[in-house]
Order: C-alpha cells, then structure tokens, then sequence
C-alpha cells in the first residue's frame, strides 16, 4: 500500500503540473481535445490525492508502523478516533488533507455555474497551482508515504495534550477555511489579469469568502476553547504566535467581506478589496511558516524544518503579485461614487476596515517581535499578552461602536432625522445600562464603556427592525415580522452576527477585567473561603488504569442558596509518553466559570491547587455559537441569487429610497 501510495504522489505531481500549465496557458480559442485533456488532468490529480489520502487514514486506522508518519503519531493503545485524528497532526498529513481540500476547492469553483467561464476556468488553475506547490513539497521534503527505517512493535503515540475532542475538529476546519481563501484569492488574481473588473466578482468570491470567514471563525473558536480546557492555566488566548497566525487572515477576511458589501452597494472599496483578497489568502502561507519555520517554540508549532520558508517565499511572491497586477489595472479600478459624507454606511465601513488591518498590523508586529529583534538587534524583545491588552482595547472599542451605528446609518447619504432620533434613544439606552452596571458595582471605566456600546449595538438594530416593520406596515397591508426577515435575509443575518460579537465583546471584557486567581496549599478537610464561595478539599483519589496513572483531588463547592459542586481537578501520568498534563474541572454558569487546577499532590494528602474566577467567559462561547450561526446562514444563497447564478451580473447602481434601502438597477 504504501508503495502504491508513492506512485499516486507522483502521479499527482505530474498531472496537476501538466493540468496548472495547459490552464493558464490556455487561451478562449483552445481546440476541445485540449479543455478536455486539461478537465481530466485535473480528476486524475484530484483522485491521486484522494487515493494517497486514502491509504494514510487506512494506516492509521489499522496501524501500520512499516509507514513512519504512523509510527511517529499513533500507537496500539491509541483510540480510533485519534488514529484519525493523527492524520491532520503531523506535519506531512497536515500538508496532505490541505492539498486534498484545495483541490476539492478547484474543481468546486470551475463548475460554479453551469456555463464555465474563463474566469472560473483562470481561478480553478491557480488554486490548482497552490496544490501542485504542496503535492512538490510533500514529494520532495515531507512525505507522508515514507518508510519507516524498521517496523516498530509500538508506536510513539499522540502527544496527550492533543487527545481532546475539540482536535478532532478544530485542524480540519482550519485547513478548509484556508483552502476556502484559495478561491477569493484566485479570483481577484484572475480578475486582475483579464482586466474585466465588474461586479461579477463580486458575486462569485462572496459565498467563498463568507465560508472562508465563518469556518475559520470556527476553527478560533474550538481553538480557544480547548487551550481553555486542556492547557490548564485558566486563559483561552495566550497570544501565542501560531494563534496569531490563524487570527491574522480572520481579521483581514473581515475586512475583505465588509469591501465587498461596499463594492456591491456603493461602487467603492475596489482596490482594497481585490487587494484584501490576495493578502487574506497569503497570510494562510504565513501562518503555516509559523507553525512549521522553527522559529518559534509552541505547543501548535512542529520542529525547524526548511518547509516553513518555502510558504514565506510564496506568501512574498502572492504580495508582490498583488502590487503589481493593482498598479497595472489602476485605471480600470477605479470607484465610480465617491465617499459623499462622513457618516454614510460605506464610511464607516471604510473606517471599520481600517481598523481591523491596524489590528492584523500589531498583531503581525508584536508576533515578530522576537525574532526580528534577535536577527537585527542581537537582544530579544518579549511581547506578552501586556502589550496587546494594552494596545487592542480602544481600536476594539472603535469597531464596536462602528458595529453600533452602522444598522442606522444609509448609503451614500448622511442618517435620515427618524435615524437620528433613533440613535439618540439607543444612545441613552445604553447609557443607563451602564449607570446601572455601575450600581451593581461595576467600577472599570473600560468595562462600563464596552458594556454600554454592546447594550448600543443590539438596541440599534433592534430599533430598525422595528422602524422597517412598521413602516412596511403602513406602506402594505399584511406585512409580518417574518416576511421582513426572509426578504432582508442577509441583512439581518449580519446582524445576528454583530450581536454575537457584542456578546463576545461583554464575555473578553467580563473575563479579563473581573478574573480572580489564587494558589492554595491544602491539607485533608481544609476550607477556605475565596471568591464568594466556600471550597472544602476533602481528599486525594489515586487510580491506576491501563494506560496512565490519575491523581484526581475532591473539592466540594459552596455559594449562597445554589446546590453543593463537587468538582475533581486532576492529574495524568501517561505511561506510554512518561507526561504528566493537568487535567481541570470547572463548573460553568451564565455569570461565570469557577475553574480549578491540582499542580501536585506533596504528600500525606496535600495538594497545590489553584482556583480561578472567571466571570462571563461563558458568553465567549455562546456569541461564538451565534456569529457562527450567523455566518453560515450568509452563506446560503437568497432566491434571487439562485436565480442570477447561471449568468453573468452587469454592473450595477444603487439608488437610495427614503429610508435608506438599496435598490439596485442594470447600469446602462
């Protein structure tokens, strides 16, 4: 098998080289024969890779160690869900369900609509290109077929700290949402290169985009989530530079999906947004140069390998790439409507963009920080969580209250007098929220301000939803709540989105400026009271299973009225890895979570202990769940997009109704 999986490597070398060139090369007159020879290179490589796929997930599944990427990931004790899951953690398999994705990703875009144009055609053959650049590197540096020098009996096994569930999950979805922004990225290449530069694009690097977004958002999230739960240190963002690498094509994603509603809406944001597109798509290249250069030491990173400078060189080469097809095509794509006041829908989308490429730029700042300084300064300069929870909070702010605004505010116009009314009252809304969060005893002038401008957020598009029902109301008869929604479906769903983001914003803020941390030495039967509760520490159980020994201390948990907790903080000794990982236990309201770790057990039943008061961290998670919601229900085409997607869309105008509402109309 693992001979045939060679031959299928090589195969998919050849084929998707030959498949990228007679693509590119081609021209709108090519003869039949040669689409097709071209259609079916293009299979062909797609089913290697699918066959190569194939037989390392069978490998794994049966474990056979003659394949040194099985023996270095799974072992005989290893459960069946993460021998699967060894399959994205190495570094040649990670390599390999990228390709297989981006190449799934290809042939997705070149069948788009039914009627193949040849800007589909352009874009399917340089996202193909991107996965013959991987196949390369997988046949010559980081081959997943390789041999093992002799057929252990026994495998290394996972590293313990990746047997969670969220690691089943979270890697996979991230590569597809890297492979996602291959498509927008080929497009406004492609785009770029043909110089026909229409709202077409427009149309189809939305949906790809929109997928892009939200799964990556995904992936963020379970991220956060299992460094919360598995690393033990009570935090879900440590600011470390493989982290950042995944946050850093997020952040210009959204800024690529608010252009794009400019560009649709207004006929502005054009080069940002092409650019946006390519950029997004090259910092997918640098994050994986993070996580496989070297460069950095990380629980997420693999060992120095020379690979992660290939991905910084193609990342250079998409940049420059960029520049150049921008400078060359600048006539051509330049804003037909200028920004005609400054609080217009799309200038505050502009500012919003801004924004959150200043905050990619600090976050790409303060992640090279180390090693730039040593390479030019010969000293290193640490950059902690301080300086980012120093320098993030006000841009963070700015862009919530851009959130804020935004549902009250029309295109190309300044806010109508009910608008402004409006958004007085929701002023004045979230001002009391926040008298009142400071009588509850809330002091943080930073805290009082976040919560009054998320209270904001929700009331405006609350207060338009309301103001557009009514006025439908008046203007037709039988109008209904639900009817608005499936009529304005991606507009509300972006709200729903930026609900979830204040949501997100009350839990960051609630989490880190209200959490409470202490270390506690106890004996058998002591109770302290901490936090508003009372924690009694009744004894050390030590268990002794087939793969690793468990040290588990109960903890019995008082507060107020509420029903005793008992929760049981532990700690494993994996006997196959000889690693100790602290395993937490936390109790979870909609206030807060109460979160212990067990340090070390020193004897005659003492223990270490430290217990964490994180308020509203819950309600990370819960906005996650509801951008995410939000996002996928964006992705799902409207009526009318169905209708238009089997031809090509003119440029168009929008006009602006009383109230704001684009209308849009075929340019002449």
């Amino acid at each position: 098998m693992r001979i045939l999986g060679e031959c299928c490597l090589l195969v998919c070398l050849v084929t998707l080289g030959y498949s990228v060139f007679l693509t590119l090369a081609a021209d709108s007159h090519r003869p039949s024969w040669r689409a097709r020879l071209e259609l079916w290179s293009t299979l062909l490589g797609f089913g290697g890779l699918s066959a190569v796929l194939a037989i390392l997930a069978w490998a794994l599944a049966v474990g056979d160690f003659s394949f040194r990427y099985v023996s270095s990931y799974t072992s005989q004790q290893l459960e069946w869900q993460y021998r699967l899951a060894a399959l994205w953690v190495g570094q040649a398999g990670s390599l390999l369900l990228w390709a297989w994705l981006m190449s799934a990703c290809a042939l997705a875009v070149r069948f788009f609509n039914a009627a193949e144009s040849s800007l589909q055609r352009t874009a399917s053959g340089l996202v193909m290109f991107s996965v013959w650049f991987l196949v390369a590197v997988m046949v010559f540096a980081a081959d997943p077929m390789q041999a093992s020098l002799s057929t252990p009996q026994e495998g290394a096994g996972l590293s313990p700290l990746l047997q969670h569930p969220s690691m089943l999950i979270h890697p996979p979805v991230v590569f597809m949402a890297y492979a996602l922004w291959a498509v927008p990225y080929a497009l406004a290449i492609a785009t770029l290169v043909d110089g026909r530069i229409d709202a077409n694009w427009v149309r189809m690097a939305r949906p790809w985009a929109l997928a892009a977004w939200t799964l990556l958002g995904v992936g963020l999230l379970l991220g956060a989530q299992w460094a919360y739960q598995e690393l033990g240190w009570g935090g879900y963002w440590g600011w470390d530079p493989v982290e950042n690498g995944s946050l850093l094509p997020w952040l210009t994603g959204t800024a690529l999906i608010h252009c794009l509603l400019a560009w649709r809406h207004s006929d502005t944001l054009k080069k940002t947004a092409l650019a946006l597109a390519i950029v997004t798509f090259a910092l997918c290249n640098f994050a994986t140069f993070l996580t496989r250069s070297g460069i950095f030491s990380s629980v997420h990173a693999f060992s120095e390998s020379p690979i992660g400078w290939m991905f910084l060189a193609v990342m250079g080469c998409q940049v420059a790439a960029a520049v150049v097809l921008i400078v060359r095509r600048r006539t051509v794509i330049l804003a037909r409507s200028a920004f005609q006041h400054v609080l217009a829908r799309e200038t505050v989308i502009l500012m919003s963009v801004f924004l959150l490429c200043l905050l990619a730029v600090i976050v790409m700042t303060g992640t090279l920080c180390v090693p730039l300084s040593t390479m030019f300064l010969g000293r290193t300069i640490q950059v902690g969580p301080e300086f980012y929870n120093s320098v993030l909070p006000p841009i963070g702010l700015s862009l919530l209250a851009a959130m804020a605004a935004v549902p009250l505010l029309r295109w190309g116009a300044s806010p109508a007098a009910a608008h402004r009314r409006l958004l007085a009252i929701c002023l004045l809304t979230g001002g009391a929220c926040s008298l009142i969060a400071f009588a509850l005893g809330m002091r943080n002038r930073i805290a009082l301000v976040i919560v009054s401008v998320a209270i904001v957020t929700v009331a405006t598009m609350i207060a338009e939803f309301v103001q557009n029902l009514r006025r439908r109301q008046r203007n037709s008869q039988g109008a209904t709540a639900v009817g608005i929604l499936r009529q304005g479906r991606r507009k509300y769903v972006a709200y729903v989105v930026h609900v979830g983001f204040a949501m997100v914003a009350i839990g960051i803020t609630g989490s880190s400026l209200g959490t409470q941390r202490q270390e506690f030495t106890l004996s058998e039967g002591d109770a302290i009271t901490w936090a508003g509760r009372q924690v009694r520490y009744d004894c050390l159980v030590q268990t002794e299973l087939p793969k690793m020994l468990v040290a588990e201390a109960v903890l019995k948990v008082n507060r107020g009225d509420a029903p005793q907790v008992e929760l049981r903080p532990a700690r494993h000794l994996h006997l196959l890895q000889n690693e100790w990982t602290s395993e937490v236990a936390i109790h979870s309201t909609w206030r807060g979570d109460f979160y212990t770790i067990l340090h070390a057990g020193l004897g005659d039943g003492r223990i270490v202990v430290t217990l964490v008061d994180n308020p509203l961290v819950n309600w990370i998670w819960i906005g996650g769940v509801v951008v995410t919601i939000g996002g996928f229900g964006a992705v799902l085409p409207t009526s009318r997009g169905r209708a238009a997607g089997s031809k090509p869309v003119a440029n168009r105008e929008v006009e602006l109704d009383a109230a704001g509402d684009g209308r849009r109309s075929a340019a002449a």
